[in-house]
């Protein structure tokens, strides 16, 4: 079944990382979880560490988007 398409527009954004952060995300790539390329890897990582931070407490969860159901 198809899912619904995301109602958040995204947004691009450039990022500069140094050497060892490529080597991480070449190793995040291999493991077959977190996309098949380096910019897919650093996007799920940054997604996961948002989870986390909001699970931790340290920052709060966005607001929901006004009219969505959220049983839905």
């Amino acid at each position: 079944m198809a899912r619904e398409a995301n109602p958040l527009k995204s947004e691009q954004i450039t990022l500069s990382i140094n050497a060892q952060t490529i080597w991480y995300l070449d190793r995040l790539v291999e493991t077959g979880l977190y996309g098949n390329n380096r910019t897919e890897a650093a996007r799920v990582a940054l997604y996961d560490h948002c989870k986390m931070l909001i699970n931790q407490g340290t920052i709060e969860m966005a607001p929901r988007l006004p009219g969505r159901d959220v049983t839905a």
